[in-house]
């Protein structure tokens, strides 16, 4: 499957599509990688000598999250029309994720990219008249290598606008 189908709601409109441009680890998961794989490995070994199971899986502690990020990443499909923001798997067509649409939040990456953060409405509970921050709160969505991200991030505030 080339393209999963990105069923638009009555009155929808797109704002944009796309894939990630470039997949590459972030600047902590560089950190996590260097320094991480080292003492995992020595701690690995030094608290069981001899036992290459445990030296595997304490990279894989390590490893493990960073490349399921780059994997989930690179067969990601982006949508954002003036309602929502869409995540789906190009591969499998399935919608990993949705949320209304928020105004982002642009972080600048190298050769033109830039990442858009989509944090969705906190909810709150009032608690003795303070309000705290429900459970299970949905996660932001983290949109990884888009071109033009502040043009983005401009269509979007002006599609809000005019709601």
């Amino acid at each position: 499957m080339d393209e999963p189908i990105i069923v638009l709601e009555p009155g929808e409109w797109l704002l944009w599509s796309g894939r990630p441009q470039r997949v590459v680890p972030t600047g902590l998961e560089w950190l996590r990688l260097v320094f991480g794989t080292v003492p995992a490995a020595v701690f690995a070994v030094v608290t069981f000598p001899g036992g290459l199971t445990l030296v595997v899986l304490a990279l894989a502690a390590v490893w493990g999250p960073v490349l399921w990020r780059l994997w989930t990443t690179h067969r990601a499909v982006y949508a954002v029309t003036d309602q929502r923001v869409v995540v789906a798997d190009r591969v499998s067509g399935y919608t990993r994720t949705w949320m209304d649409l928020t105004t982002p939040v642009t972080s600048p990456a190298r050769g033109g990219l830039g990442t858009l953060t989509f944090h969705p409405p906190v909810v709150t509970v009032d608690i003795f008249g303070f309000g705290l921050p429900s459970r299970n709160q949905q996660r932001p969505i983290v949109l990884f290598a888009v071109p033009d991200a502040g043009g983005l991030r401009d269509l979007i505030v002006q599609a809000q606008d005019v709601d």
